[in-house]
C-alpha cells in the first residue's frame, strides 16, 4: 500500500484523497478542531477492550487438520482433506503416504473382501505415487508396505506373490536404514506367517511357479522373530500384538498367544482401524479359552 504523506488540507476520505482548500482565517480553527477529536478518540480507544487479531500463519494446514481427524479416530475426513489437497498439489509426498494411510485404515474397518480391497488398492495408488516421488521416505515406505501388504493375502496367486516380493524387498529395506523399525518387523512376521500357513505342496508349487524370496525362504521360526521383535519396539502397538498372537496360536504355545490376546484388548486405540483388531483379538481370545475349558 502506498504511504500517504496528510496534511492539514488534505483530509483522507474512503481512500480517495479529497483536497480541501482551507481560507487561511479557518485553518488554526481546523486545527484545533482536528487535535480536539484525535485526543477524545485517543481516549475511547485506551478504554476499548484489546481486539485479538486472529494469525493466520497460527491456523492448521490441511494436512495438520487431516493428521488430527485421523488420530480422532476419522479415516473418512482425513482422506476427504487430503483428497483436496492433491488435488492442487499432486506431488505433496507428506499428503500422499497419509492419504495411503488413511486408506488402509478405511480397508480395516471395511466389511466384506470386495470392499477392503478397493480401499487396498487406494492406498497402493497413493503410495506407489509417493515412492516415485521419494522412494527412501520412511513414512512412505511403510505405508506402501502396508497396503500391499494387507492386499496380498487376500488376491489371487500371481497378484500375491508381486506383491509379497515387494514388501519384502521394502521391509528389508526399512531394516537396513533403522534395525529397529518395528513396522518393518511385523511385516516381515505377517509375511512368514501368511507363507508358512500354506501346505507345503502349495508352497512347492509357488516356489516353481511364482518363485520369490518370500515362498523360497519364510520360517516358522522367522514368523516368531520378528513379531516378537515388533511388539517388543512398539509394545503399544495394537495390530502387531495381534498378529504375534496368531502366529504363537499356530505354533501352538496357546498359554503366549492368550496373553498377547489379552493385552490386544486392554490396549487404548490409537489408529481408526484398532477397534477391529481388538474385536477380532477378543474372538480369537474366546476361542482359546473355551477350547481350554473344554
Amino acid at each position: 500500500m502506498r504511504t500517504r504523506t496528510i496534511r492539514s488540507s488534505l483530509i483522507p476520505l474512503a481512500w480517495i484523497d479529497v483536497r480541501v482548500f482551507l481560507r487561511p482565517a479557518f485553518q488554526s480553527r481546523v486545527c484545533i478542531m482536528m487535535a480536539f477529536v484525535a485526543c477524545e478518540c485517543t481516549a475511547v480507544l485506551a478504554q476499548a477492550t484489546p481486539i485479538t487479531v486472529f494469525d493466520l500463519t497460527a491456523s492448521p494446514s490441511v494436512v495438520q487438520r487431516a493428521d488430527r481427524a485421523y488420530w480422532e479416530g476419522d479415516a473418512t475426513e482425513s482422506l476427504r482433506l487430503l483428497g483436496g489437497l492433491l488435488a492442487n498439489t499432486p506431488d505433496d509426498i507428506d499428503a500422499r503416504w497419509r492419504a495411503a494411510r488413511a486408506s488402509v485404515a478405511l480397508g480395516v474397518i471395511a466389511n466384506g473382501d470386495e470392499l477392503e480391497n478397493r480401499w487396498y488398492r487406494h492406498g497402493i495408488a497413493h503410495s506407489d505415487r509417493a515412492l516415485l516421488l521419494d522412494s527412501l521416505n520412511a513414512d512412505v515406505l511403510r505405508w506402501a508396505v502396508a497396503s500391499k501388504g494387507k492386499l496380498a493375502v487376500q488376491t489371487g496367486p500371481r497378484e500375491t506373490a508381486d506383491l509379497a516380493q515387494e514388501v519384502w524387498t521394502m521391509a528389508h529395506d526399512l531394516l537396513r536404514a533403522d534395525p529397529d523399525d518395528g513396522f518393518a518387523h511385523h511385516a516381515l512376521g505377517i509375511l512368514h506367517y501368511e507363507v508358512m500357513k500354506m501346505s507345503r505342496f502349495k508352497r512347492m508349487l509357488g516356489r516353481l511357479f511364482l518363485g520369490g524370496d518370500v515362498l523360497a525362504q519364510a520360517t516358522w521360526g522367522d514368523a516368531v522373530y520378528h513379531h516378537e521383535r515388533a511388539v517388543a519396539i512398539e509394545p503399544n502397538a495394537i495390530a502387531f500384538r495381534f498378529g504375534f498372537a496368531q502366529t504363537l496360536a499356530r505354533r501352538d504355545r496357546v498359554p503366549e498367544a492368550i496373553d498377547q490376546f489379552r493385552k490386544a484388548t486392554s490396549l487404548p486405540p490409537v489408529h481408526p482401524g484398532d477397534p477391529d483388531y481388538q474385536a477380532r483379538a477378543q474372538r480369537s481370545l474366546d476361542r482359546l479359552v473355551a477350547e481350554g475349558s473344554g
